[in-house]
């Protein structure tokens, strides 16, 4: 985190648009979600940036479940889990706050698939494999919702890490 103390509502407001412009500008939803939360919480390293890349689309373009919400918990996993990989007890814990912050974004968006969010905010599916429909996509006004998603995901990811921190203070 910054060195300053930012109020809580002003770091979500900037977290959340740190994530609207890189969707924007640079494209790849899981991407832009770990890089913005990684700004903001210093959040693991290049290599664990690069690993979000192919998240993106619901999976490597496949439609599945959202590259957002997957880079958010790759974000989870980076603040909750430990390092010793023997350690059952805190797979257990990781994997219960990730299940905790996917419902939450499931609750919010309907669904976590990539298919049926991009169907619900533009009225069908594109598939990024296919150049036409990517044209399409774009024509649509396909990164503009985008943006809005990766935005919302980043802030409730973001929200996410810092009532869990603040949890741990106690």
């Amino acid at each position: 985190m910054p060195e300053e103390k930012i109020p809580r509502e002003k770091l979500l407001n900037q977290i959340e648009e740190t994530a609207r412009i890189y969707e924007n500008e640079f494209h790849g939803c899981s991407r832009c979600v770990f890089k913005a939360l990684q700004d903001y919480f210093d959040l693991g390293d290049g290599p664990s940036l690069k690993a979000s890349t192919p998240l993106a689309g619901g999976v490597a373009m496949r439609g599945e479940i959202c590259g957002a919400l997957l880079a958010g918990l790759l974000a989870v996993g980076v603040i909750t889990a430990k390092e010793d990989f023997k350690d059952i007890n805190a797979l257990n814990s990781s994997l219960v706050e990730g299940f905790k912050l996917s419902k939450k974004i499931e609750k919010e968006f309907g669904t976590t698939n990539c298919n049926k969010i991009q169907t619900d905010k533009l009225g069908r599916f594109y598939s990024f494999a296919d150049p036409k429909q990517y044209k399409s996509f774009i024509k649509a006004g396909g990164y503009e919702e985008c943006s809005k998603v990766v935005a919302k995901i980043t802030r409730m990811t973001a929200e996410f890490i810092l009532d869990y921190l603040e949890k741990k203070k106690d």
